[in-house]
């Protein structure tokens, strides 16, 4: 243990950072704030290795040990030393955390057959930083399993030395005061029936990588914004398919929330959350959208609204709001009131659904050797949103997963019809 390591444990415990401070207010049965990114190995998984690389990493990555603590004004991060636990992986993905167990850790490691999971919770951190940790366990499992494997510093190792970064709340550190961003108008939300508890579903599909490219680069976008492109197409389909009952006279603006990674923006090394939501939509009250307008729209609004400059005016947003000396000094439980009043009267209805692209997964090539495809399952949707979608990609394979807590797949439907007319070939899973 280094001396960095020992002095930030000996104060027992550190405060969550900007995004962290919402969740424990907001989390419930159904709106869990889990997530989940896999590994399909290409040979089934050895539980006794994998139980050894766990006890190695968890010394590694100090800041995950750690359980939730209630203060007077906050809440904070307790250090409690435990390895996450190793489940069987048997039950519906992303469940829900006991945050108020003693000692219970924030993140879980899973098994089945031939797969690798790692669920976290996103008090704990963001997708960039359980990639981070799910890549360096892997490295020490496939060591540990005898493999010919090789690294260079892109993965963090256990006996790579402990930066000060790691901790730190980047929100904070780069805040600067600066105008607020625009206010939205309620979005539109899917007008289907929930499911019953428990509500979620996952819809696990495979699509050519080469085949999504050629068609992006061919209309000249990213796969990001094709892809989104493509939702708010399929959304504005459905809003046209005889749902006038459902539709409230000030709910015609669809609009999608995508995560943006700030490490690509900030020069930070942070293992906590660090990402902020641009959101791009279409004003359905000016008028229906063929595909070829929404594509163009969605291109420029995220080309315009993930610039540094255009970002970080939520990022001054987000950190003013804690500041402010009325908001310190109310109590906890006063505090939890408010942001619950607030997020469901406002954060719940910005958006209409939310796609997270982690992007490309890159490995050492020796490793990559042992390591089919990746997966990621975003944290259930909001009741009222009711349907999302993770993307990760790994050599030829992309996989989304759709989350799903309503009675109808017809957004997901609607989705891969367009995919496959576009002639990318898409595989659906059985599930898994």
């Amino acid at each position: 243990m280094t001396e960095f390591t020992e002095s930030i444990r000996g104060k027992g415990w550190f405060s969550l950072d900007n995004a962290a401070k919402l969740f424990p207010a907001i989390i419930s049965e159904d709106l869990t704030s889990v997530f989940r990114i896999t590994a399909f190995m290409k040979e089934p998984v050895r539980y006794s290795a994998l139980r050894e690389a766990v006890e190695l990493t968890t010394e590694r990555f100090p800041y995950f040990s750690v359980s939730l603590g209630s203060g007077i004004f906050w809440h904070f991060l307790e250090f409690n030393h435990l390895p996450p636990r190793i489940l069987v992986d048997e039950n519906i993905p992303c469940a829900a955390f006991a945050l108020k167990r003693k000692n219970e850790p924030l993140y879980r490691i899973l098994v089945k057959k031939n797969r690798i999971s790692v669920e976290f919770i996103h008090i704990l951190t963001d997708g960039g930083g359980a990639l981070e940790y799910l890549k360096s366990l892997l490295l020490t499992y496939l060591k540990i399993c005898g493999k010919p494997v090789t690294a260079d510093n892109s993965i963090i190792q256990p006996e790579t030395p402990l930066s000060e970064e790691e901790f730190e709340d980047a929100y904070n550190k780069f805040f600067r005061k600066l105008p607020p961003p625009l206010k939205l108008v309620k979005a539109w939300h899917l007008p289907f029936k929930l499911n019953p508890r428990p509500r979620l579903n996952v819809l696990h599909v495979e699509v050519n990588v080469q085949d999504l490219l050629e068609v992006s680069r061919k209309l000249k976008v990213s796969v990001t914004e094709y892809y989104v492109s493509v939702y708010h197409y399929a959304l504005q389909e459905i809003y046209a398919a005889g749902h006038q009952q459902t539709r409230k006279k000030n709910r015609k603006v669809l609009r999608i929330e995508v995560p943006v990674n700030m490490r690509s923006k900030f020069p930070s090394r942070t293992m906590r959350n660090f990402s902020l939501f641009v959101l791009p939509e279409i004003d359905l009250r000016l008028g229906s959208y063929t595909f070829e307008e929404i594509l163009r729209s969605v291109h420029h609004q995220l080309q315009f609204s993930s610039d540094i400059k255009q970002i970080s005016r939520f990022l001054s947003s987000n950190v003013s709001y804690e500041k402010q000396l009325i908001i310190r000094i109310l109590p906890l439980f006063l505090k939890k009131m408010a942001v619950v009043a607030i997020y469901r009267g406002l954060a719940s209805k910005r958006f209409s659904g939310m796609v997270t692209n982690m992007g490309q997964v890159t490995l050492p090539g020796d490793m990559g050797e042992w390591i089919e495809s990746f997966e990621l399952i975003p944290p259930p949707p909001n009741p009222k949103v009711k349907a999302g979608s993770g993307i990760i990609s790994f050599k030829d394979k992309l996989r989304i997963c759709f989350s799903n807590v309503s009675e109808s797949w017809d957004l997901e439907r609607r989705i891969l019809k367009h995919l496959t007319d576009a002639g990318i070939r898409v595989k659906i899973l059985n599930n898994q």
